[in-house]
């Protein structure tokens, strides 16, 4: 190649790079699951520079600052403009307030002319942008896009709990300041907006009880021993409070766990908050008692448990809530009580430590199950769909990717529905807790390979059938060989 040639070469490649990429966005996949949603047949092209107009809003607020700072991070431009007829993107406090959409609740609009995010309060607007973020592909932080075009659409959404919580033991393990705010940052991903910090027992009163109320100016720090200093706490709350999540005290004076806890103290004690770990049971018999109720049992919500076949995971508390269980987890069932119900101020996580060293193990155990806590806190109970989560976590695990966290694939644990066809055949369907999972079996007691028999639909089998299952998820063998008798 002549230097000329050369030259050229390299001018083509700078102007390629600095063009970037191009997207069109044809299905919006949001989690948690809005309230209300509609696609249209129009679209909006966002370029890399992006004009934002604020109403109601001013430009240095905190959710302006924290919308700005998010963009330029995923490699767009943006800059503030006067007047929306300028803008790609208004960001508007509503005038009059909508009933509907509360404290938290937003609208998401894109137009033709242009992308609308509106709320009563910045925190809905926070949680509109939050959704918007879930719209654009998921590696704009990791690649620049010269244009993306969005759908039109028009979301409608707002929360079912007002508590959505994630709970992380820091007295077990120490996790540095770093993690606690990437934790954060995962958390209000996905709408949640109460951290419960296990600081134990020495530091449970470094966190007043006011902590506990969506201000944060009412801060002691007593007590302290060498895990968090002084500034470190005023740190994480202050970076809790910038995005909507309130700091939430262990063995607080307003937060007690119901296992230690008795529905006949005395009548002032009823008034304190009662995080209901036991069972559903236990926390709907707190509420009934006049207590206000935070569920969180065991049997859904404990991310310390195995997530998959434990014989293919790190070590674990004895216990297993796969994804599918987790998704399960609704603080206030179908048929629950009407007074009982409005007792039940939402639910949380919850993640022990024992067995959890280092933030990448923490965030293995903690995902992708967080985002079912997340969804069945935040979306309407008959929004929720198992086939059609599962299919979201599979498209969230590249971003989560671009933001570095570390996650579980999910469980490839057989999962088998059996349904009788005769005295001596059995119908078998089978399919595993992760889409797209290719599943490999014999039935003539062989080991499958990959030349095996592919699953493809229910088969016909004969009882006393001995059938072996190999499962194989992005061209790599998952867990072994599963083996079961049809019966």
């Amino acid at each position: 190649m002549s230097f000329k040639n050369h030259l050229l070469f390299l001018a083509s490649a700078a102007l390629l790079a600095a063009c970037g990429r191009t997207a069109t966005v044809t299905q919006i996949d949001i989690i948690p699951e809005p309230v209300f949603q509609m696609q249209k047949e129009g679209s909006y092209t966002l370029d890399r520079s992006i004009a934002v107009s604020t109403q109601g809003l001013g430009q240095n607020s905190p959710t302006a600052k924290y919308i700005m700072n998010s963009l330029r991070h995923a490699h767009f431009r943006p800059s503030l403009v006067a007047r929306s007829e300028e803008s790609d993107i208004d960001l508007i406090i509503n005038d009059t307030i909508n009933p509907e959409l509360g404290d938290e609740g937003y609208l998401l609009e894109v137009r033709q002319t242009g992308i609308r995010l509106s709320a009563n309060t910045e925190t809905g607007l926070f949680y509109a942008y939050q959704t918007f973020s879930q719209m654009v592909p998921s590696d704009v932080l990791e690649h620049t896009y010269s244009s993306i075009t969005l759908p039109e659409c028009t979301i409608l959404d707002y929360p079912r709990f007002a508590w959505r919580g994630a709970h992380l033991d820091a007295s077990t393990h120490h996790f540095p300041v770093k993690f606690i705010k990437k934790y954060l940052d995962l958390m209000a991903t996905y709408k949640m907006n109460r951290f419960h910090w296990g600081l134990g027992d020495s530091d449970a009163s470094t966190l007043s009880p006011e902590s506990i109320s969506d201000t944060t100016d009412s801060i002691v720090y007593e007590d302290l021993d060498s895990r968090y200093t002084e500034e470190e706490i005023a740190e994480v709350v202050e970076y809790a409070a910038s995005l909507g999540i309130t700091v939430v005290p262990e063995e607080g004076m307003e937060l007690v766990w119901d296992d230690e806890y008795s529905v006949t103290r005395p009548g002032e004690e009823l008034k304190r908050i009662v995080a209901a770990r036991t069972s559903l049971q236990a926390g709907q018999q707190a509420a009934r008692a006049g207590c206000r109720v935070v569920m969180c049992p065991d049997e859904w919500c404990r991310l310390d448990f195995y997530q998959a076949d434990r014989r293919y995971q790190p070590r674990a508390t004895d216990g297993q809530i796969t994804l599918a269980k987790a998704y399960e987890f609704d603080p206030a069932p179908q048929g629950t009580n009407k007074y009982v119900e409005q007792c039940i101020l939402g639910g949380q996580c919850n993640l022990w430590t024992e067995f959890i060293e280092t933030p990448s193990q923490a965030e293995y155990m903690l995902l992708p199950r967080l985002l079912a806590i997340s969804e069945s806190l935040w979306s309407p109970r008959d929004a929720k769909n198992w086939n059609h989560f599962r299919k979201k976590v599979e498209l969230q695990k590249s971003r989560l990717d671009s933001k570095g966290y570390s996650y579980c694939e999910g469980s490839f644990t057989p999962l088998f529905r059996v349904t009788r066809v005769d005295d001596h055949t059995m119908n078998i369907a089978i399919e595993t807790e992760v889409p797209s999972t290719y599943i490999f079996y014999t039935t003539d007691s062989t080991t499958p390979t990959r030349h095996s028999q592919v699953y493809l639909g229910p088969i016909n089998l004969r009882r006393g059938t001995h059938i072996k299952i190999q499962p194989v998820y992005k061209d790599t063998e998952r867990d072994s060989v599963y083996e079961f008798v049809i019966k």
